[in-house]
């Protein structure tokens, strides 16, 4: 019998050499797995299929549709308006305007200016101008057309002369536009904006377009709803539809295109400073979603021959600057937060010196809107009796709302004026039917469906406006969840009639005589006076919503929220005990409601 292996007879041997093979085979397992790792190839990113041509434009690229726009020939203008009309409300397609779509933008704005009859001169406002206006942070003026100078003071004034309401008695008729001839090429243009603003791909040309937003914001001065006659809720239909008291006018399509807007819209300017900063690739989805983009030589030919041309003569590119700034473009890539998407730590004194002239553009809607929201504007004189426009509030509601969304445009809402949370106040409890709801027609000048009688003495749920009520509490909610200030506002604020408010509103500050003397006493600085401290009114609206059963499913969960965030403040504690004995009286009959009361709004009381 042979002798054994040493490494046998210690008996030592054996693991030594088991624990070496298990060794060697776990780093070849490991190399096997690196190798592996590294040979893979990275994952492409997804590309997108971008329809930049459409057979009802020819298939023609954007330059081509771009010089028909511009051409002296009223019928190939009128043909390419209808053809992009047509094409942009496929939605089959999803039409991007694609290489050169700033050049079919600004033939759009061309088209508008000239119907509507507006030569911008070349005056140079040393006065007062935007350009001496380096400080453009928002404030409570920046919702008032007192903040506007300029070009946008000007832009303002002239739009509300030519788009005012032909009934308004304060308004030259030699100002206004024509209805059957000019106000139908505005609003297909108007139109033509909306339709292309469902499409992602055409955002940054349409928000990046100072003049797309100039046009936006002069058809929300768009008073002339009583001139065409009813339409309907075609989101993108090509069919033309006269403005009307409906939906289908151009302050809503206007509001429409804003909400469509929203996810690029920024009061700060820095997300369009980190665009034309940074923003620079030859991928298929920069080059035809950004305008001012210069294409490679093998793929630029005729259609973006100018756009190229253009470029080289400015000398240095609109979009990707940081790679001709050397140590300052290192410097903004090292401030850049890739994962936030933001640029904190660079001055406003930098971003406005480059993008302070869009800045300017985009803070001029808020006066627009706000003038919408506004009952006694001189503008909607004879358009209905109660002032307001309907669907054009609730555009705005919308409008508004999702705007709040961005963290970036915090500051304008932090400056929201008193006047404005009186409005939404007022919203909480706006009738449906008779002459306080927004809709109502004055009987004595037109003629309307017979109102029965029982209608007007049904109980709460029939007859509060559910639709413009959950509007305005949702807005109030996102607003009170900013700061302390607002929940004070809100909650101390003057609550008086409406109808005396617009009283009130209607004197002209002008009046020789003291602001103090015209004003009811309710509205008088008298700290003393309990309705001066509780806003009663839209406490007692949040109290009927908590129990309503009308209009969105969470209206009294969005009732409870606002009296949450009033009751964090202890100045509010009045009004939240004048609640309190209300809900304990509703409590009883209620169970539901003592639990959201106990649960949500006592415990939070400070």
């Amino acid at each position: 019998m042979d002798a054994q292996p040493a490494v046998a007879q210690t008996g030592r041997g054996r693991p030594k050499q088991k624990r070496k093979a298990t060794k060697d085979a776990a780093a070849a397992a490991d190399k096997k797995r690196r190798t592996t790792r590294a040979s893979r190839a990275p994952v492409a990113p997804p590309s997108i299929d971008l329809n930049t041509t459409h057979p009802a434009l020819n298939n023609f690229d954007a330059t081509t549709i771009a010089k028909i726009l511009t051409s002296d020939n009223p019928d190939q203008v009128a043909s390419a308006l209808n053809a992009l009309l047509r094409a942009s409300s496929d939605v089959d397609v999803n039409y991007c305007l694609g290489p050169g779509g700033q050049n079919i933008l600004q033939g759009l704005v061309k088209l508008f200016d000239e119907a509507l009859g507006w030569e911008e001169d070349n005056r140079d406002d040393s006065n007062g101008d935007d350009k001496h206006n380096t400080n453009l942070e928002p404030t409570v003026a920046s919702w008032d057309a007192v903040s506007l100078s300029g070009k946008h003071e000007r832009w303002r004034i002239f739009c509300r002369d030519k788009l005012a309401s032909p009934l308004a008695s304060s308004s030259d008729p030699n100002k206004l536009i024509d209805p059957e001839t000019d106000t139908k090429i505005l609003d297909m243009i108007v139109a033509i904006l909306r339709n292309l603003s469902y499409v992602a791909q055409n955002l940054r040309f349409l928000y990046h377009s100072e003049g797309v937003m100039r046009i936006l914001t002069g058809a929300l001065y768009y008073r002339g709803y009583s001139a065409g006659g009813g339409g309907t809720e075609n989101d993108r239909s090509g069919e033309d539809v006269p403005s009307s008291s409906h939906n289908s006018n151009m302050c809503v399509h206007s509001i429409q295109t804003l909400i469509n807007m929203v996810p690029l819209i920024d009061v700060t300017g820095r997300q369009l400073f980190i665009d034309r900063v940074f923003l620079e690739s030859d991928a298929k989805e920069v080059l035809c979603t950004v305008p001012d983009q210069q294409l490679p030589p093998n793929e630029a030919e005729g259609a973006t021959t100018a756009t190229s041309a253009s470029n080289k003569k400015k000398g240095h590119p609109t979009y990707g600057m940081s790679s001709f700034l050397g140590f300052g473009g290192m410097h903004l890539a090292k401030q850049y937060d890739t994962k936030a998407e933001s640029l904190d730590n660079i001055p406003n004194s930098v971003v406005w010196g480059l993008v302070g002239s869009q800045v300017r553009t985009t803070l001029a809607i808020f006066p627009a809107l706000s003038a919408i929201l506004d009952p006694n504007d001189i503008t909607t004189f004879g358009t209905s009796a109660s002032g307001w426009h309907r669907p054009s509030v609730q555009a705005v509601l919308e409008f508004l709302t999702a705007l709040i969304e961005n963290p970036d445009n915090k500051g304008i809402f932090l400056c929201v004026p008193d006047k404005l949370l009186h409005r939404l106040t007022d919203m909480l409890f706006m009738p449906r039917l008779g002459p306080d709801s927004m809709d109502y027609i004055d009987p004595v000048s037109n003629t309307v469906s017979r109102v029965v009688a029982l209608k007007l003495m049904m109980g709460y749920d029939a007859t509060v406006d559910s639709d413009m009520r959950d509007r305005a509490c949702e807005l109030l909610v996102k607003l009170t969840d900013f700061n302390t200030s607002l929940k004070r506002r809100l909650g101390m604020s003057s609550s008086i009639s409406g109808m005396a408010r617009r009283q009130y509103d209607a004197v002209p500050i002008s009046s020789s005589k003291a602001l103090s003397e015209l004003a009811p006493s309710i509205l008088r600085s008298d700290e003393t006076s309990s309705s001066r401290r509780i806003n009663v009114r839209m406490y007692d609206s949040l109290l009927s919503m908590i129990s309503s059963s009308s209009g969105r499913g969470d209206a009294g969960s969005l009732a409870v929220r606002l009296l949450s965030n009033l009751a964090l403040i202890p100045e509010n504690r009045t009004g939240i005990l004048y609640v309190e004995r209300k809900l304990v009286s509703m409590s009883g009959k209620d169970p539901h409601i003592a639990k959201i009361a106990c649960n949500g709004i006592f415990n939070r009381v400070k």
